[in-house]
């Protein structure tokens, strides 16, 4: 596996007083001296931020130019500094990524596979019309519900929630200005700020088309993204119909994962890219040990001549993957989510 190592002093940035913003009702989780995790919105999106002698580093922009905004002044404010090193862009889902001209003042960092989703963005605008459309439809979907409920009207959530997409909806009625990454990597990247690093892994397609994960070993803090849920079991997902799933891919996925876990410790924390609910490295291994043992299960049975459904009876989830016994389906997700991670990973075995 190609490894490229790359080690930059960063050039800091120092901006004038934080941008006026609306009260988009941002909350501040500090979870070290340096580091702190801030949500917003209805979908409880969180962008990371670490305070370093080199700079601030941002974990992912916002759903919008006006949210990047306010939450880079959150981050000025909770920091009491200016100095903004780097954005980083952890996946290309619109949340993360299009309000990425709030730091176009910044270098921004992202997989070559991220620059290259971005830039399809901007060279294909009918392509992301389902993402535009979606502020529009939070706001019919929300008083849809109001109008059956009309008690909601006076939860303080139901009007923040409406305030929030109406930012967003004007953003995007504005126009989006797509701003790829000017700082690329393809499998490994490593920022020095200093007192700390920032390790940068490809992980690929999974949750979006270009995921990565970000590990921060001097401050034991891991961002994975959506790649793994708590008490939930991982589901092999692959919605990209023109780049299709092989067995190099999972290959990667699973050495991505091990390579992280060997990084990280019991007491690191793995943060979400929603919300701020920490995991630990005892919830996040088992699900990498399951994955890595089913893709090897899978591959055996198929070698040995097993049908499909031969394969699915020989490789029960109670009996053979005890590491995984008390995870749940989520409800989001697919139904019987070991048997559907079996077929996907058959039509790639050799």
């Amino acid at each position: 596996m190609l490894t490229v190592a790359l080690w930059i002093i960063a050039g800091v940035s120092a901006q004038p007083g934080p941008h006026a913003s609306p009260d988009l009702g941002i909350t501040v989780h500090r979870i070290s001296p340096r580091a702190a995790v801030f949500t917003v919105g209805p979908w409880n999106n969180s962008y990371l931020a670490l305070a370093t002698q080199k700079g601030i580093v941002v974990i992912d922009s916002g759903f919008s130019k006006t949210v990047a905004q306010a939450v880079r002044a959150s981050i000025q404010a909770e920091f009491q500094r200016s100095d903004f090193a780097f954005l980083i862009n952890s996946h290309e889902h619109s949340d993360h990524v299009f309000g990425n001209s709030a730091y176009s003042d910044i270098p921004i960092v992202g997989s070559d596979l991220l620059r290259a989703s971005i830039l399809r963005m901007k060279s294909e605008p009918a392509s992301i019309a389902p993402r535009l459309a979606i502020p529009e439809e939070s706001l019919a979907r929300a008083r849809q519900e109001l109008s059956k409920d009309p008690q909601l009207a006076h939860d303080p959530r139901v009007s923040r929630s409406e305030e929030f997409w109406k930012v967003v909806q004007a953003d995007y009625s504005a126009g989006v200005d797509f701003v790829p990454p000017a700082i690329t990597f393809d499998q490994r990247l490593s920022l020095n700020l200093g007192d700390v690093s920032v390790k940068l892994f490809s992980f690929g397609h999974w949750h979006s088309a270009a995921d990565t994960i970000i590990s921060i070993p001097e401050e034991d803090v891991v961002r994975l993204g959506a790649i793994l849920y708590a008490g939930q079991l991982p589901v092999v997902r692959y919605p990209y119909a023109n780049e299709p799933l092989t067995a190099a891919i999972v290959d990667h996925w699973i050495a991505v994962l091990n390579e992280v876990m060997a990084q990280s410790g019991a007491k690191t924390q793995f943060i979400s890219c929603h919300g701020w609910t920490v995991m630990s490295k005892a919830q996040c291994a088992p699900q990498v040990a399951y994955l890595g043992k089913l893709w090897k299960e899978v591959r055996r049975a198929k070698s040995a001549g097993r049908t499909l459904q031969q394969a699915k009876e020989a490789l029960p989830r109670a009996q053979l993957f005890a590491e995984v016994a008390g995870l749940t389906n989520a409800a989001d997700q697919v139904p019987n989510i070991h048997e559907h991670n079996i077929e996907e990973l058959w039509t790639l075995a050799p």
